[in-house]
């Protein structure tokens, strides 16, 4: 009887353990699928994305004003658009659809802000334009409309709002908890620290500001603490304005916040911008410039270092940003400290310090890209996606492309160096 029991029992355990692995599989098979189904939010098909994707390499081949910069580097566009071409068509769901976009625009360096707008930057986009909306005024909100009509299209409106917008990232919101898609919840570490700092250095005689960003979104809380500190520093003979590693944000806010309140003299800053006028580019350049503003390429004579860019571009912009002395400004002297992070609005401001002499720069080389005005969107017809470039090419008064040499500072140091330091002691 024992000897038949001892028989049974590992024949049992065997049962129990198949049993066991059949669930495994059939609960695998239950979680993969449903992966799967929330990956695919839109269920676009295979033509559906080769289609977005041509149309989105025919918008850069037109609108796109930054391939010199790009060929310079070694990329060759042709082969990157053919290798892409056959990834989108191999993509699965429409997640690795939106993955395999981004993977695309970042083969080109990311010149001119190219990138595609996930969740969380299209939540940033629509914040930024409620603020806008009551900040702009009336002839400030027609140039933007052309971004909003983008923004606003029903098919990305509803894309966007399947995909999770509290991270960074393209991921579906389907399946997840409230805890993930819960938007105030889930501001990222970088936002919760941002913030304006400031110290009174060099023995009481010098103002030092950090400013990490130019973001519209903290304008009226900046803007507060801004007057606050430049009415307590008055009396101080030098103001260091910090930068570093500022990546942009809105040209409203360093013109309101940092330039107008501080301006002893008239100042004024020019600066060339060439672009392509076609279909992609038209309602954009419209929106922002009168027709007489507009310069035909081909209707210029031979301008030195300008003249390389006549055949490569139909259309050339002059901006002339103007600035009349303000009623109590800072009348000390103002250094500011920049390095190779500042980029897009903070390199505008950047630019105009060292054309209108407003400002002495200290630091290492920028990252350039200041542009005339905010960059392109495109939406991709079938998905929805949108994409953006700057859509003007900078020049800098030398003649190089402002995007990919960026700025030289006024005081050039090694990167070694500690910038501060090095401004303090200039001072001393």
């Amino acid at each position: 009887m024992y000897r038949k029991f001892m028989k049974k029992k590992p024949l049992t355990i065997l049962l129990i353990l198949l049993i066991i692995l059949i669930l495994l599989l059939i609960v695998s098979a239950f979680i993969s699928d449903l992966n799967r189904k929330n990956k695919q939010i839109i269920n676009l098909t295979s033509d559906q994305k080769i289609s977005d994707f041509d149309y989105l390499c025919e918008a850069l081949d037109k609108g796109y004003p930054f391939w010199r910069d790009v060929n310079v580097s070694g990329i060759n566009k042709e082969i990157v658009y053919s290798e892409y071409r056959k990834n989108i068509e191999d993509t699965k769901t429409d997640i690795e659809f939106f993955k395999e976009i981004g993977y695309f625009l970042k083969e080109f360096g990311g010149y001119g802000h190219l990138t595609v707008l996930d969740g969380s930057m299209y939540r940033l986009y629509m914040d930024t334009l409620i603020i806008g909306n009551n900040l702009l005024n009336e002839q400030e909100l027609q140039t933007i409309q052309p971004l909003i009509q983008v923004l606003t299209n029903p098919i990305s409106q509803n894309t966007y709002s399947l995909l999770d917008q509290s991270h960074t990232g393209f991921r579906s919101t389907a399946g997840l908890k409230d805890k993930y898609t819960n938007i105030e919840q889930n501001q990222t570490l970088e936002e919760s620290q941002a913030g304006i700092s400031t110290q009174i250095l060099n023995e009481g005689k010098t103002a030092y500001l950090k400013l990490p960003s130019f973001e519209l979104t903290n304008y009226e809380s900046d803007k507060i603490m801004l007057e606050n500190f430049f009415a307590e520093i008055k009396e101080l003979p030098n103001l260091i304005i910090d930068i570093r590693g500022n990546s942009g944000g809105s040209d409203l806010y360093w013109k309101q916040l940092l330039v107008s309140p501080n301006v002893k003299e008239d100042l004024k800053s020019e600066r060339y911008f060439f672009f392509n006028m076609n279909e992609i580019t038209q309602n954009y350049v419209n929106a922002i410039f009168m027709p007489n503003e507009i310069i035909n390429t081909s209707g210029i004579g031979e301008v030195g270092h300008l003249s390389s860019y006549y055949e490569e571009f139909t259309n050339l912009v002059i901006e002339s940003t103007l600035f009349k002395p303000s009623a109590q400004p800072y009348s000390g002297e103002i250094f500011v400290l920049v390095d190779e992070k500042v980029y897009s609005a903070s390199e505008n401001f950047v630019m105009f310090c060292k054309n209108s002499g407003f400002a002495t720069l200290v630091g290492t080389q920028t990252n350039g890209d200041g542009g005339i005005a905010d960059p392109l969107l495109i939406s991709l017809p079938d998905s929805g996606l949108i994409v953006r470039f700057s859509m003007f090419y900078g020049v800098n008064p030398d003649g190089t492309g402002n995007e990919a040499t960026g700025t030289t500072p006024d005081v050039l140091i090694n990167k070694d160096e500690d910038v501060l330091e090095k401004c303090l002691s200039l001072l001393n």
